[in-house]
């Protein structure tokens, strides 16, 4: 057999040849599961928070229906948010409000009119920054796409009428 025969055999088996076609399609797909995988994480990490502050503004809503507000005085509610949630004061917004026909008024210690819907209501909201796990800054860098920096506002709200 010639050198010639011999390089064209050579050339037809590699031509033929499929192995190292797994180790070649993981290689290409290993980064983008990875990328899928660590989003996942963040995701749930992020959900399983908000349930979490969703969870604390009811129950801080619960407890103003079973201890109705007298006054405009959110203190005792801001003090539940805070055991509820277990963060600081700072994170927590209470606002106890009246509504006059659909109409916010100012002072929740006012009467409406006569004639209209009055309403009273307690909202508390939940609000924190928190860490993602991976820096998805820096892979947006690598691509040239803006991205959060790494932290996301998980907020959780409730609204509950009790008068």
């Amino acid at each position: 057999m010639t050198m010639a025969q011999t390089a064209l055999l050579r050339a037809r088996k590699l031509a033929t040849d499929s192995a190292g076609f797994g180790a070649m399609e993981l290689g290409l797909a290993l980064p983008f599961l990875l990328l899928m995988c660590l989003g996942m994480i963040d995701a749930s990490n992020l959900i399983s928070t908000k349930i979490d502050y969703e969870q604390a503004a009811q129950r801080t809503t619960d407890f103003a229906l079973a201890k109705r507000p007298t006054n405009s005085s959110t203190t005792y509610l801001v003090n539940e948010a805070v055991n509820a949630s277990g963060l600081g004061a700072d994170d927590i917004t209470v606002e106890l409000f009246l509504e006059c026909d659909g109409v916010k008024q100012s002072n929740f210690n006012s009467v409406c009119e006569d004639g209209e819907a009055s309403g009273r209501f307690v909202s508390v909201e939940i609000s924190k920054d928190v860490a993602t796990r991976f820096d998805w800054s820096a892979l947006s860098r690598l691509i040239g796409y803006k991205a959060f920096n790494g932290t996301v506002t998980v907020t959780g709200d409730s609204l509950v009428r009790f008068q």
